[in-house]
């Protein structure tokens, strides 16, 4: 699968550095997450970008990341957040979009509500 396809796009101050299909999601808090697969723009990013001061070694958070849907048009949400998880002999990369207003969540990912409310019956 060619990933840049059908996925949404990560970029920061104007340089892709990876996709994710944003596959899960809290809809209340307007979060959607996936994983996130590094795009050549990747290595660049980590040389010039630090992530932030947090005091977990295993983990690397950087902020200020934009997302962009699959139609091309930037998702207005509070922040765009990516995780380095390192588990020693591997490492895993997870992005959340924090706070997507409705409607437009449930646009960008339809029945995800529905599915929220379903799961308390």
């Amino acid at each position: 699968m060619n990933h840049s396809e059908v996925m949404f796009q990560i970029y920061i101050d104007g340089l892709l550095i990876g996709h994710s299909e944003l596959e899960n999601g809290d809809p209340p808090m307007g979060c959607a997450e996936g994983n996130f697969f590094p795009s050549a723009g990747f290595e660049q990013f980590v040389s010039n970008k630090l992530p932030e001061n947090d005091q977990d070694t295993a983990v690397k958070r950087w902020i200020g990341l934009s997302a962009i849907t699959p139609g091309g048009e930037q998702i207005e949400c509070l922040d765009v957040v990516l995780f380095e998880y390192d588990y020693g002999s591997e490492k895993e990369f997870l992005v959340d979009v924090i706070a997507i207003s409705y409607p437009l969540y449930e646009t960008l990912f339809p029945g995800r509500y529905a599915a929220y409310e379903a799961s308390f019956k």
